[in-house]
């Protein structure tokens, strides 16, 4: 018979890698909760005008990476590639974004066709969080300092890049600029650059070619197109990481592979990781490109498989095992489940005898067996083993429950 393998570019989620996953998840899932946000969870598929309006129809993702087919009744879904636009929608939709601000947060599986690589896998995990209804450099900072408390709690050594792509006045003028110094360079470019001259010449400074790169370190400075409400602006959001003791580096060539940014974006790096292990920025043409009210708004995603591998994690180990010595199987339900409804974990040996029991408990790293015979169940005792030291001592259940 064929044995069926994961699709390539997946991967189960199993063992320690799982533990990690959860406890990732439960750290930010923290953080979130303390900054405010509030969890929102949106579809695995979306309408494929969806991605196609928002992350734009001649950006990389949308051309080249996008899985999309059609449904039994011949419509175009798209497996979401990004967390932002679903969750936009689904406020809209919703009706979340009365009052504002409202500030969410989500994290789940996202797609994308491309080369299989160690931290870039065709499914990969994401978690992120949306602010709506503040343009003012607070939101920014509020979203960075989040995103960064996140990592530092993860164990993690970051490295935090900003810079400010301008609003679409100021940002207009500079990609004149910026087009005309590529068009005379235009044959030394890639293929891919030289279509993005035609779409978003702001996403050819986004290029990973290295030839593209060392030319385009001469490209004009963003910064010095900045309007004077813009300039003002990413100095306040530098003013408030500096009070917030977040340190920063300014990248005049940072810009995001996505349409909608504008204002303040940002990446985060870690040592150990190829490319950025979170990224953002500001959108705030997004709601009402989808058919809402102007409504400002600034986000970021963590990419969980980045970071996985770089945390230390060190399992917990499960707490209980009940390991019979003759009583009778409904005795030990029982007491299992008074265990559990005090919050630990307890499972039941299904060895009938103790020293395989034990040997079970042994091999499942469990802290303690809970040894129950004849003796126990006489007494209403409960003999409780240390898995690691070896030592035991009988208590009675009473006294037993107390101490959990």
């Amino acid at each position: 018979m064929k044995l069926y393998n994961a699709p390539r570019g997946t991967r189960d989620i199993v063992g320690e890698e799982a533990g990690r996953f959860s406890r990732v998840l439960r750290i930010f899932e923290e953080i979130a909760r303390l900054y405010g946000y509030g969890s929102i969870n949106t579809p695995l598929f979306e309408d494929t005008a969806l991605f196609e309006r928002t992350i734009g129809g001649g950006s990389d993702i949308v051309e080249k990476q996008m899985y999309t087919f059609l449904d039994k009744a011949g419509r175009s879904l798209t497996l979401r590639p990004e967390g932002t636009a679903g969750v936009v929608r689904a406020a809209l939709g919703g009706g979340l974004l009365r009052p504002l601000p409202r500030r969410l947060y989500y994290s789940g599986a996202m797609f994308r066709y491309e080369k299989p690589q160690k931290d870039r896998k065709r499914q990969f995990f994401q978690m992120g969080a949306e602010y709506f209804g503040d343009k003012t450099s607070f939101a920014d900072v509020e979203v960075i300092s989040l995103c960064a408390m996140a990592l530092k709690k993860l164990g993690l050594d970051y490295e935090l890049k900003i810079n400010s792509i301008g609003c679409s006045l100021c940002r207009g003028e500079y990609e004149k600029k910026l087009k005309a110094f590529a068009e005379e360079k235009i044959n030394e470019l890639c293929g891919d650059c030289r279509e993005r001259l035609k779409t978003n010449p702001l996403r050819i400074l986004d290029c990973k070619v290295e030839s593209c790169k060392k030319i385009l370190s001469g490209a004009p400075d963003v910064s010095k197109a900045l309007c004077a409400d813009c300039t003002d602006n990413f100095k306040a959001i530098k003013q408030g990481l500096n009070d917030g003791k977040i340190s920063f580096i300014e990248d005049a060539k940072l810009v995001r592979g996505l349409d909608y940014y504008n204002g303040c974006v940002f990446e985060f790096y870690a040592k150990g990781a190829r490319d950025a292990i979170a990224a953002g920025g500001r959108y705030d043409g997004l709601v009402k490109l989808l058919g809402g009210d102007e409504v400002p708004a600034v986000g970021f995603a963590i990419g969980m498989d980045r970071i996985i591998p770089l945390i230390d994690f060190t399992p917990d180990k499960p707490d209980y095992m009940i390991v019979s010595a003759g009583a009778p199987m409904n005795s030990l339900i029982a007491f299992a489940d008074e265990i559990r409804a005090a919050g630990k974990v307890c499972v039941i040996s299904s060895k009938p005898k103790l020293k395989n029991g034990l040997k079970e408990a042994s091999l499942a790293s469990f802290r303690f067996a809970l040894i129950i015979g004849g003796d126990e169940i006489k007494n209403i005792t409960v003999t409780v083993r240390d898995m690691d030291g070896g030592e035991q001592k009988t208590l009675s259940k009473k006294e037993f429950l107390e101490k959990l």
